[in-house]
């Protein structure tokens, strides 16, 4: 099967924390990815479990327009947040773990749950707790706003069944274990009343039960601080703890006086599954629905019904309640990941241009858990944005001629090319030299013709009439490579973006601010903005020109370069037809005819400029001003940029990072560092990058190896 085969299927956005804390639930979502991946292409965005993060998302997805429906949230603060974002825009959402009750209020029917709610858990585990005749019980939390919300939810329960529980509920405000149960307040009885401190004096040994909201990790901390208070009863968790890693987390408070925890009925599993099942048969049954067709369609093979809000059926859907095992599920987990979908990455590739894009790629092809970062909030930092994506195999440098050519035979060369993934154009290519290139030039024609790459010296008779627009002055050959010329850098990152994905890479919408990664350690924490940390036991830094502005590696700062502006504009005139791709060595100028879009027919120049130390970014525009320095320093290898009857079609400025030496950063920051670097391409990065991306992923992988 074809490479991007993947790709042609119809697209579904899988939303959930596959890193951080709550990650053990986002393997449920991945595992069902990876089973029904036959006939949709899933892709995987990973939220952390933070709602503004899952906003960020949600508008990402959105404005790419590229899913047919979503599948998460599973954290249900993430979800309120996002999901309005996805109703504006009439796209489905399937939600198989989000809790929250309300959550489908204002949905106007695009939205299908498919677990109960936790307004149900609270009843539930109250009538469960009563059904194991406990007479006295508390209700405290982790001191999370979800862990708060739960224990009013238990609480307000508490009050609704007030006849069938022995005694009051007490609610601890998550800063410490409750000392006793008391009677509950008058204040309790009345509907949703506040969440009181507890009253001093309470005798903690006292308690029969004590029911502990929060999440998996929160829940278990307070469980040994009220253990440690003197507290003897039976534990009584809610939903979140219902994964294999809690028993460990809990430790010694499960062995005294029992522990049973909350669990979708059938477990959480079941529920991912059947929701990603409906919606995988829906669309392989017809890939083009989209809207509200789409989603009867997944109504129509749930294996539950649904009322017309989008709940689940009454009676559908259910808790049990589970003793929590002493011993933790641990059988077949890997010392490296903890099981093929543990919380840290095996490596984490920061900046999703070309040559990060397609190291994920690389990378997530060989089986690695790989996330991709990089903000989703719009701004187009990255050089790959603003690139004219010049395509050849010369270059003077030999090292970077090895990378141009490897990066041929993976990318550019035509067998690469069918049905033309890249928006590659064949213009020819021209490297203009002087006296003091022809050496290398002469080199490299016969190293490029050695390795299947046609390529021939032209003297400057020669060039100048085959190329009356171009002037001849001050040339003393010139490489031409007839195969060669220029490809869409945005969808070129698009497109191993997206094989990425396909493989099973995650996206993480996120800058980052910091890597920690001190002598000797396991892994590498990388701090992101927004959120908190997250960690990969190898990160590859293909950041660009943003590189210096990230703490903690051996470029931070100065050290990796300098950034610079890219100038070039578009002018339409009789005499560029016919003229191929140009790079002149001899006076920094370069330019290529544009075949298609907006400035078709035109042809592109550009001028060094010497503007340094320039914050990363772009902009299509180019002021009166930037458009005359390129014509006046251009005309004098393209004499008709100096007509008046010449026209400015438009224009663009990007920036990247160059080095003292304009050879990239590329391996190890260090022999023995999990840092990979993959950054400083001095305007060069485009058509390398494939090659570049190869080389580094290996040396991702070789980290991975020694771990």
């Amino acid at each position: 099967m074809p490479e991007d085969s993947a790709t042609a299927l119809p697209r579904g956005a899988v939303v959930g924390p596959f890193s951080g804390p709550r990650a053990v639930w986002g393997e449920h979502l991945e595992r069902a990815a990876e089973r029904y991946g036959t006939a949709v292409n899933w892709e995987l965005y990973d939220d952390r479990g933070e709602a503004e993060t899952a906003r960020q998302i949600a508008e990402a997805v959105v404005a790419e327009g590229r899913h047919a429906l979503v599948v998460g949230h599973f954290n249900s603060a993430g979800a309120a947040a996002a999901l309005p974002v996805y109703r504006a825009a009439g796209l489905p959402v399937l939600l198989p773990l989000a809790t929250t009750p309300g959550l489908l209020a204002d949905s106007a029917g695009t939205l299908l749950r498919w677990c109960p709610d936790d307004r149900a858990q609270a009843a539930d585990l109250l009538a469960a707790v009563r059904d194991a005749g406990h007479a006295r019980v508390a209700v405290t939390h982790d001191g999370s706003a979800y862990g708060e919300r739960l224990a009013l939810l238990v609480r307000d329960a508490s009050a609704a069944a007030r006849p069938a529980v022995p005694s009051g509920a007490v609610v601890s405000d998550g800063r410490g274990p409750a000392t006793g149960a008391v009677p509950v307040p008058a204040a309790l009885t009345g509907p949703s009343p506040d969440v009181l401190d507890g009253p001093e004096g309470r005798d903690a040994p006292a308690l029969t039960a004590l029911v502990v909201c929060g999440t998996h990790v929160g829940a278990a901390r307070a469980a040994r601080e009220w253990r440690a208070a003197g507290f003897e009863g039976a534990f009584w968790f809610t939903d979140d703890c219902a994964v294999d890693e809690f028993a460990a987390l809990l430790g010694a408070p499960a062995a005294t006086g029992g522990a049973s925890v909350a669990r979708m009925r059938g477990g959480p599993e079941a529920h991912v599954d059947a929701a990603f099942a409906a919606a995988t048969a829906a669309l392989a049954e017809d890939p083009a629905r989209t809207g509200r067709t789409l989603l009867a369609a997944v109504r129509a093979h749930a294996d539950r019904g649904f009322t017309a809000l989008g709940e689940p059926e009454p009676g559908s859907v259910g808790w049990d309640f589970v003793p929590v095992p002493l011993v933790p599920v641990v059988a077949g987990a890997s010392t490296r990941t903890g099981g093929r979908h543990g919380r840290a990455y095996d490596v984490i590739v920061v900046g999703a241009g070309v040559v990060g894009s397609a190291t994920a790629s690389v990378l997530a092809r060989h089986g690695a858990r790989v996330a991709l970062v990089a903000p989703m909030d719009g701004r187009q930092d990255h050089a790959t944005a603003w690139s004219g994506g010049l395509v050849r195999s010369f270059e003077a440098d030999p090292y970077l001629r090895g990378l141009a050519l490897r990066s041929h035979h993976l990318a550019w060369g035509p067998a690469a090319l069918a049905p033309g993934p890249y928006g590659f154009m064949a213009t020819g290519s021209l490297v203009l030299c002087g006296d003091a290139d022809l050496e290398e030039a002469e080199k490299g024609v016969a190293e490029l013709n050695g390795s299947g790459v046609p390529a021939e010296l032209l003297d400057p008779d020669v060039l100048g009439a085959r190329f009356p627009g171009l002037s001849v002055d001050g040339i003393t050959a010139a490489v031409w490579e007839p195969e060669a010329g220029y490809a869409d850098p945005p969808r070129t990152a698009r497109v191993y973006r997206d094989r990425a994905l396909a493989h099973g890479a995650r996206l993480l919408p996120a800058r980052v601010r910091e890597l920690d990664a001190p002598p000797g350690a396991d892994r590498v924490r990388v701090l992101l903005e927004p959120g908190g940390p997250v960690e990969a036991f190898a990160v590859v830094l293909a950041a660009g020109g943003g590189t210096g502005e990230i703490a903690g590696h051996r470029l931070s700062g100065a050290d990796a370069g300098r950034t610079k502006s890219i100038r070039y504009g578009f002018f339409h005139h009789p005499a560029t037809a016919g003229l191929p791709t140009v790079v002149d060595m001899v006076s920094g100028v370069w330019g290529r005819p544009q075949l298609t879009g907006e400035a078709a027919g035109g042809y592109m120049a550009g001028r060094p400029v010497d503007e340094w130390d320039v914050p990363p970014g772009g902009e299509a525009t180019l002021t009166d001003e930037h458009v005359a320095y390129i014509r006046q320093g251009a005309a004098a290898r393209w004499p008709w940029l100096a007509d008046p009857a010449t026209r400015f079609l438009g224009g663009r400025r990007g920036v990247d990072l160059y080095t003292p030496h304009s050879r990239p950063h590329l391996g190890r920051e260090r022999p023995d560092s999990r840092i990979v670097l993959a950054t400083g391409w001095s305007g060069a990065g485009f058509k390398t990058a494939p090659a570049a991306a190869e080389l580094a992923a290996a040396e991702a992988l070789d980290v991975l190896t020694s771990t």
